[in-house]
Order: structure tokens, then C-alpha cells, then sequence
């Protein structure tokens, strides 16, 4: 449990052995560390150093020969510490060039580009790229059925839509749930439904297009493309008139 514990804090598997290691047999010398600790003797003088370095454990010569001490537990605090600090540091710094990089990134209008992206964590950051310059946002093949987490992720991509008001046409094949009663009471939302027809789920904004499938994790294929956004638009738009057709 400790050296689970210590390795969550940023230390390797030897580090948080040979650390334990030493809090239990107190000063010693490399050897001994070795057999107690039963981490390859190549590998300790280097993890000894290491932890050193990290204000863990000190080290004394006596009658020439070398021993090794772990520093108070509460050593362990000042280097996380520490390493929080040296990481806000790196944030601050990051952050500074966030905007050149970004110019970096910009694509050429004319460039057209496909590709899948997989997890939370690849599609969150682009989703809510698309968001921040969004003019147009036309969604349809919504469905209730998905696993809450993913109703959810979309549920905060939605407030923060309309935190920045803009207006979004949502085509549902589905009604009367709760998901679809969230987006019908949505301000700049405009909800409607498509019952015999159930795309997959699709959203268009602007060049960019997301077709997205949720099985165990989030998946989407996502398309810049000013010609292919068009063309999912034009159907779209189809959809949007045979939709409004239907409840009549």
C-alpha cells in the first residue's frame, strides 16, 4: 500500500522500495540496502542518488566507507511540494506561449484534413475549440439512450454553448425523455425530432464535421473539409423540413 502510495507522488518502484527500505533498517550501506530491499545491486547507487536528489535520503562517509539514511517522512511533503511548484511554474510558463502555438496550428482554410480521435480526453479539447469560434451548429441523429457519461459530457458542452449564446438546431430521434426535455427547455436552442429516420450522430460546425459513436469510450471521426461540411449540411437541412413536415 505505501509504495503504491509513493509512486502516485512521482517516485519509480525502486525509489519508493529502497526508501521504505531504509525508513525500516535505518543507516546503512549499499549492500545491506540491496539485500533488504532485493532491487538489483546495479540499480542502487543510481536510485540512491536519485532519491538524494529529491531531499529523501542523505548519505555519510564512515572510515571511508559510504551509508545511506532516509530522511524524516516529512521530507516526503516538501518534495511534492516542490514538484507542485516546479509544475505551476511550467503552467505559467506553457500558458505564455498557448496563443503563438495556436498560430502555429491555425490550418489554411483551403486544407482539409480527416481523423479519429478516441477518449474524453483527445475529444474534449477540439469539441470545445469548434465551440469558441462557432457560427453555425446543426447536431442530428441525437439519441437518449447513451451511457450517462456520455449525456453528460455533452450536457456541460451545451451550457457552455449557451454561456457564450450560440444558437444550435438539434435534430432528436427520440422524444419525451429526459435528455430531450434538457435541450427543449435550452435557450438558443431550437429541438426537433425525426423519429423513422435515425442517422448516425453527426455535428457540423462551420468546415467542421464529427461523426461520433459511443460504444464503451467516445469515439469520433472528425473532418475539415469546407466541401464535405456542405454536403452534410444540405442533408441536414433536408432532414430539418422533413422533421418539421412530420409533426403536422
Amino acid at each position: 500500500m505505501y509504495e503504491s502510495i509513493l509512486e502516485g507522488t512521482g517516485l519509480t518502484k525502486n525509489e519508493s522500495i529502497i526508501y521504505l527500505t531504509l525508513l525500516k533498517i535505518g543507516k546503512s550501506k549499499s549492500g545491506e540496502i540491496t539485500r533488504a530491499s532485493k532491487v538489483s545491486s546495479g540499480k542502487i547507487y543510481e536510485t540512491l542518488y536519485k532519491l538524494a536528489e529529491k531531499g529523501l535520503v542523505k548519505s555519510i562517509s564512515e572510515n571511508g566507507v559510504m551509508h545511506f539514511i532516509a530522511n524524516d517522512p516529512s521530507s516526503l511533503l516538501i518534495y511534492l511540494k516542490e514538484k507542485e511548484d516546479n509544475i505551476k511554474k511550467k503552467e505559467e510558463e506553457l500558458s505564455k506561449i498557448i496563443p503563438q502555438l495556436k498560430i502555429l496550428k491555425k490550418m489554411d482554410n483551403r486544407t482539409e484534413t480527416a481523423s479519429l480521435i478516441k477518449g474524453f480526453r483527445g475529444i474534449t479539447p477540439v469539441v470545445y475549440n469548434a465551440l469558441e469560434n462557432a457560427k453555425n451548429i446543426r447536431i442530428m441523429g441525437v439519441r437518449s439512450s447513451k451511457n450517462i457519461k456520455f449525456n453528460n459530457f455533452w450536457k456541460n458542452w451545451h451550457r457552455k454553448r449557451v454561456e457564450l449564446k450560440k444558437d444550435a438546431k438539434i435534430l432528436f430521434s427520440d422524444k419525451n425523455t429526459e435528455y430531450w426535455k434538457f435541450y427543449k427547455k435550452m435557450p438558443h436552442t431550437t429541438v426537433r425530432e425525426l423519429l423513422l429516420l435515425s442517422p448516425s450522430a453527426v455535428m457540423i460546425i462551420d468546415n467542421n464535421c464529427f461523426l461520433f459513436s459511443y460504444e464503451e469510450e467516445l469515439m469520433c471521426i472528425h473532418i475539415v473539409s469546407e466541401s464535405m461540411t456542405k454536403s452534410f449540411q444540405s442533408f441536414f437541412d433536408e432532414l430539418w423540413i422533413l422533421a418539421k413536415k412530420s409533426k403536422k
